[in-house]
């Protein structure tokens, strides 16, 4: 394939030969002007530029104008704007204006390559003009572009860049809406398997006696209703990537079967006699603390240790409050076509009261919030009455974590009671089920089903030692 054609814009010519060095596999054309950037990237001809670094503040053609310039000459490449002054306005004002991406300054070499390998496999994706065969198979989009700055994106994308080239499983950890899936995307986009399918499964939106059936398929006569065979979802990310979302949902007899793929590589379908052989990357993502769950033995200690070889930690959006400017005008951008408005901002005022707002749902609900300030504008800018948002609530006096949801508090708390409650009676009748049984007041299969769930060892009991 021939080597990928980056034009690097900075009055500063030190700045090309770092870049430069940091990009070994690209070929480096440096300019440190706007006007010549424009001139040489428009006359390119055959030898078309993939990729153009546009530092933003130059003297006399800054990178406002090289933007517009660039548009009107019908240049095609990716533009990634750079700034080490304002990174949050200037990142607003460069994707108003069509750029693909924002780097702030100083760069950082695991981030500089990333983004402009992003930039690069968009461009050439673009170049194809290759429709995806399937919703699951597609270029990467410019809304994938992980929004923040400051450091944690950078080591976001240090670790990124780590993991990204190889088949590590990794665990994505973070509030709902901290945006787990999007970097799950850029995972697979910025590896080896990026042409190959990505597949979602949300094992909390699935009911528990369907989710075996979604991971692995099943073969005609398997059940009832099974008619004809059935590719599972693991089937169907084969030589791709399978993200299991929420895997802390997962039930626990389906843990072992999904243990069993990650050590062999191989699963059966529901009804088979023979073992099908699966190539695929998983990503897993959860928003709960699966050391706990282990302790309340709800989540499998083997499939924690297999899947949290490389976590990655998401922060809250409270927790990095300077980004929320950068990402509400990213959706104002998103969005603004969707209801027909020309609206270019927001008031002063109403990004105030965006900011001084906690988002317990995190980026998903600013998302949500600036769809809707949207559609209540009324003018080229989004006003304060526009943005629908209530004071942040004092922490609840029960020291619950509102954060979750009331179906993961719940199902802690009973697993915590049933494993000591089990565990106490055991203990009370030195291991003895039927005894154990009578006392609970349950038939001897369920309280044996207990045992097996969390693992206790009855033997101990019998032996005193409980």
């Amino acid at each position: 394939m021939e080597r990928a054609r980056l034009l690097v814009v900075d009055d500063e010519p030190h700045q090309a030969q770092q870049i430069g060095q940091l990009l070994r596999d690209v070929e480096v054309t440096a300019v440190t002007s706007g006007v010549e950037a424009v001139e040489v990237a428009a006359g390119a001809g055959d030898r078309a530029f993939d990729v153009v670094l546009l530092d933003y503040y130059m003297p006399e053609m800054g990178g406002e104008e090289v933007l517009r310039a660039l548009r009107q000459r019908g240049v095609d490449a990716r533009v990634i704007v750079m700034s080490g002054r304002q990174p949050g306005e200037v990142a607003v004002e460069a994707m108003r204006l069509g750029a693909f991406d924002f780097i702030s300054k100083p760069l950082n070499r695991a981030e500089l390559r990333l983004r402009v390998e992003r930039a690069l496999r968009d461009h050439r994706a673009a170049a194809r003009a290759r429709p995806p065969a399937d919703g699951t198979q597609r270029r990467p989009r410019k809304s994938d572009v992980i929004i923040g700055g400051g450091t944690w994106i950078k080591d976001l994308y240090e670790r990124i860049s780590m993991v990204a080239p190889t088949d590590v499983t990794v665990a994505i950890f973070g509030e709902s809406g901290t945006g787990k899936e999007l970097v799950a995307r850029t995972i697979h986009a910025l590896s080896q398997r990026y042409e190959s399918p990505f597949v979602v499964v949300n094992c909390a939106a699935i009911p528990e006696n369907l989710l075996e059936d979604e991971l692995f398929g099943h073969v005609k006569g398997a059940f009832t209703d099974a008619t004809k065979d059935r590719e599972g979802l693991f089937a169907a990310a084969h030589t791709g990537t399978l993200f299991l979302d929420e895997i802390g949902e997962m039930p626990l007899s389906l843990q072992v079967k999904l243990l069993r793929v990650l050590q062999s590589q191989e699963f059966r379908r529901i009804g088979d006699d023979r073992d099908t052989k699966v190539d695929v990357r998983l990503i897993t993502a959860t928003n709960r603390d699966l050391e706990q769950a282990v302790a309340a033995g709800v989540f499998r200690q083997d499939l924690y240790y297999r899947i949290n070889v490389f976590p990655l930690h998401l922060p809250p959006l409270r927790e990095r409050a300077e980004d929320i400017p950068l990402l509400a005008h990213h959706f104002l951008l998103k969005h603004r076509a969707k209801v027909a408005k020309r609206v270019e901002g927001f008031t002063p005022e109403a990004m105030a009261k965006l900011c001084a707002y906690d988002f317990p749902g995190n980026v998903r609900e600013l998302e949500n919030t600036v769809h809707h300030a949207l559609v209540m504008a009324q003018s080229e800018y989004i006003a304060p009455e526009d943005v629908r948002v209530t004071p942040s609530r004092a922490p609840a006096r029960s020291g619950i974590d509102l954060s979750r949801p009331f179906r993961d508090l719940k199902r802690e708390v009973v697993a915590r009671f049933e494993r000591a409650y089990t565990e106490e009676v055991l203990a009370a009748h030195q291991g003895n089920i039927a005894a154990a049984a009578r006392t609970a007041g349950m038939d001897r299969k369920n309280l044996w089903a207990l045992v097996k769930k969390y693992g206790i060892d009855v033997d101990a009991y019998r032996a005193g030692k409980g």
